[in-house]
């Protein structure tokens, strides 16, 4: 027997293995000596029921594939059931496994609770561990015999851990990746295309890993990731793509991928591959969840987070054109650019991740896969076990209710103005009032009482919401705090702004988590009665504002936009702070300066354009977002708005809609700006209602071209007859264009329908806010005269 030792490291990963039909905890860590294992056989799933049942109830055996299974034993223990203590069942199971068989056994005439959290994640609540935090074990190290269970990694069994809370973040490497395959055209066939290429970068590490022998590029990507020995690997869509399509090549040529720290290969599981001892991130998920992107491409994402680069001369569809007729180079290129845009996106996007994963103790990359709901759901689990508090069951259904007050805004374009922010209004409503499911009052007595809906919530004592909501702001108020001690360059000035960043994010889901269909803790009042207060008190805001003489422009769930007549920006400065002064001692919600505006316009309710003093040009709800719009369109309309707020010129803006019309008329507009991209969300053949991609896509397929479901599908609109579907031709398959026709491989000609991209995409994208000046498209156009534009300055 080995000697007792203590070792200091970073959790990383936890997950489980079965053993002897016993689960064993894996905790993958890492030190200053390297990667090692902590086991932990001791732990027992459990779950909990509560009811009118005996314990004799609970005593009982079914069948699972042939298997026996029951209850290990059963516990009496007492809970808080919204914080009333109440004694339950704690029903402990032999497998994790046999849970889910339990419960729906117990269902029948119990009420089961907390049955649905995932073991290794039970183990991390219990345990108060949390990933990419550190972590102190106690242990033996145990040599030999573990083949199974940790592959050649060195393993301490565990007799004591804790978790040691740490300021930084580990230093986790990282390895992103990227294939491209040889395929005639539209997306490869796994059963057919080879991977030709696979790009890979870990730091400074670059291989472009490529060539005709399949086999051998796929081999040596495996002995690539086994030597750099990746803490996180990375890509774009691999998930649904990469690692699908590995599996499958590999498993064609009789290759294992067994990249996984223990020996085993990759497992793909619900769609969702896993690496023992690793961290697999699909950067598109995060994208999907977080960014206001709305072609998320990885070149727009790249682009959209600054790092972008060009060294590609080549577009996807013409790879294997220039594989085949020998030039590699090209093809080498453009795979690099795809596998720096990963690495650098990972380095973007991937620290807000860390400090999420370690607030909510889960695993990275199950973090990056959930929504903001989930993510509260984690983080209320937590802090409910360290009170004893049992967990509802997810919600399954959710009622509406009211939202937000929005006040009409005033036409025409406004100089000089301010937007005043209710800094985390809803969290901060929610602790002024105790909004929290456990706090929610019936009856008549001493209560905070929602306006307009009438909901009741107790004074005291403080409710779970609130104390954790309490916590938050706190922790975040204190690195806001240490950051103005900092140089703002510094790296703990960087590594500060992301905790708090992460703070804020969590601070703010609370309010729509109460109202989310799936949360645990669902419950509408309180969604409901943070509105009502929310409407009350900008509502209450507007009309102090109107007494102190500002002219309220617009008002919108936490913000007020004011002038005053008159003022210019430095006497507007003055006259707001006196504002705040009587805001902040009236209402009992902070108030702050969001934006001072030079210039401003308001189209409709949240959809607005200013100028700020800063020099930035800020654009809410204006922007052309929607799939079915053209880059065209979306270019046109940002120039209208850079006219209007820096010239203050809408004859300006208006001439350059008629010039654009001109240009198109003219045929003097490249192909690219004319494409319409929308991503397929199911195969063409599932569609019920049949949109114009789904039917560009549709055509595409009878040329060899296959888009893959969540591929985008670039089309533009032709002359003809028929709806804009009908006449849906997809960009792929166009050779050459001369500003009017368009010709495909085959030697077919098609006539764009430029008057369509004229009244249905320019005119649409751009009207709505030169109507707002007095303007009608029948004048833009050249087919009236104007008449009513000076009502408006």
């Amino acid at each position: 027997m080995t000697e007792m030792i203590e070792r200091f490291a970073w959790l990383i990963n936890a997950d489980y293995i079965t053993q002897n039909g016993k689960a064993v905890v894996r905790l993958w860590c890492k030190d200053d000596d390297g990667i090692f294992v902590a086991y932990d056989d001791s732990f027992e799933p459990y779950f909990y029921v509560i009811g009118d049942v005996d314990e004799s109830d609970l005593s009982f055996k079914i069948e699972r594939r042939g298997e026996l299974i029951s209850p290990a034993r059963v516990e009496r223990v007492k809970m808080k059931i919204f914080g009333k203590e109440t004694e339950v069942f704690k029903v402990y199971a032999k497998h994790p496994q046999h849970v889910p068989k339990l419960r729906e056994t117990i269902s029948q005439f119990a009420e089961v609770r907390e049955a649905d959290i995932p073991f290794v994640y039970r183990y991390l609540i219990d345990r108060d561990l949390a990933s990419l935090d550190g972590v102190r074990i106690k242990g033996r190290e145990v040599v030999g015999g573990l083949s199974e269970l940790v592959g050649e990694v060195k393993a301490i069994k565990i007799s004591e851990i804790e978790r040691v809370e740490r300021e930084e973040f580990p230093e986790l490497s990282i390895l992103a990746f990227d294939c491209e395959m040889l395929a005639e055209m539209g997306m490869p066939d796994p059963q057919k295309d080879p991977i030709i290429v696979i790009s890979v970068k870990a730091g400074d590490y670059e291989n472009i890993i490529n060539g005709d022998d399949e086999k051998e590029v796929i081999r040596e990507f495996v002995k690539v990731i086994k030597s750099i020995d990746p803490d996180v690997i990375v890509g774009y869509n691999q998930d649904n793509f990469d690692w699908p399509y590995l599996k499958k090549r590999a498993s064609l040529h009789g290759i294992k991928l067994n990249i996984a720290r223990d020996g085993s290969e990759v497992v793909i599981r619900g769609g969702r591959p896993k690496i023992a001892g690793r961290l697999n991130v699909d950067l598109y998920d995060i994208a999907m969840r977080t960014l206001d992107v709305k072609i998320k491409t990885l070149e727009n994402i790249a682009e959209f987070l600054g790092r972008k680069i060009d060294i590609a001369d080549i577009e996807a569809k013409d790879i294997s054109k220039h594989w085949k007729n020998g030039d590699r180079e090209a093809v080498i290129r453009y795979s690099r650019q795809d596998v720096m845009h990963t690495y650098f996106i990972a380095e973007e996007l991937l620290p807000m991740h860390y400090e999420l994963s370690r607030m909510i103790r889960i695993p990275l990359d199950d973090v990056t896969r959930m929504g903001r709901g989930k993510q509260v759901d984690w983080l209320l689990l937590s802090e409910a076990y360290k009170l004893r508090e049992l967990a509802p069951n997810p919600a399954e259904f959710s009622q509406p209710y009211e939202g937000a007050f929005v006040l009409e805004p005033e036409r025409g374009l406004h100089e000089n103005v301010v937007c005043l922010d209710f800094a985390s209004m809803y969290p901060s409503i929610m602790i002024s009032f105790n909004i929290s499911p456990d706090t929610l009052s019936k009856e008549n007595c001493d209560c905070f009482v929602a306006p307009e809906v009438g909901h009741r919530f107790l004074k005291k004592p403080d409710g779970f919401f609130k104390r954790i909501l309490r916590m938050l702001i706190e922790r975040r108020r204190e690195i806001k705090r240490q950051m103005k001690e900092l140089d703002y360059s510094s790296p703990q000035y960087l590594l500060l702004n992301i905790k708090q960043e992460t703070l804020k994010i969590l601070t703010n889901s609370f309010y729509g988590y109460t109202g989310w269909g799936l949360a645990r803790w669902y419950c509408r009042e309180c969604a409901e009665a943070t509105t009502a207060w929310g409407r009350h008190f900008i509502k209450k805001s507007a009309s102090i504002a109107e007494s102190m003489g500002f002219q309220v422009l617009y008002g919108d769930t936490d913000s007020i936009f004011v002038k005053k007549e008159g003022a210019k920006l430095e006497e507007l400065k003055q006259e707001v702070d006196k504002l705040l002064e009587r805001l902040s001692a009236e209402l009992p919600i902070q108030i702050e300066v969001d934006e001072f505006y030079h210039t401003i316009f308001f189209v409709e309710k949240k959809r607005y354009a200013g100028y700020t003093d800063s020099g930035r040009i800020i654009v809410k709800g204006l922007e052309v977002r929607r799939g079915d719009w053209c880059e065209l369109a979306k270019k046109v309309q940002k120039d209208v708005i850079e006219i209007i707020l820096k010239e203050k010129n809408v004859d300006r803006a208006v001439s350059l809609v008629k010039e654009v019309i001109e240009k198109i008329k003219a045929g003097k507009i490249p192909l690219e700006e004319y494409v319409i991209y929308k991503s397929l969300t199911r195969r063409p053949s599932k569609y019920e209602s049949v949109q114009a991609h789904v039917k560009a896509a549709m055509k595409a397929e009878k040329k060899g071209l296959v888009y893959a479901v969540g591929s985008k599908v670039g089309y533009v609109v032709t002359k003809g007859s028929g709806n804009v579907g009908d006449r849906a031709f997809p960009a792929d398959l166009i050779e050459s264009f001369d500003g009017e026709a368009f010709v495909d491989a085959e030697g077919n000609v098609y006539r764009l329908d430029r008057d369509y991209y004229i009244n249905n995409q320019i005119l649409p994208s751009v009207m709505r806010i030169l109507e707002r000046f007095g303007y009608t498209d029948s004048f833009v156009t050249g087919r009236a005269e104007q008449k009513t534009l000076d009502t408006f300055f």
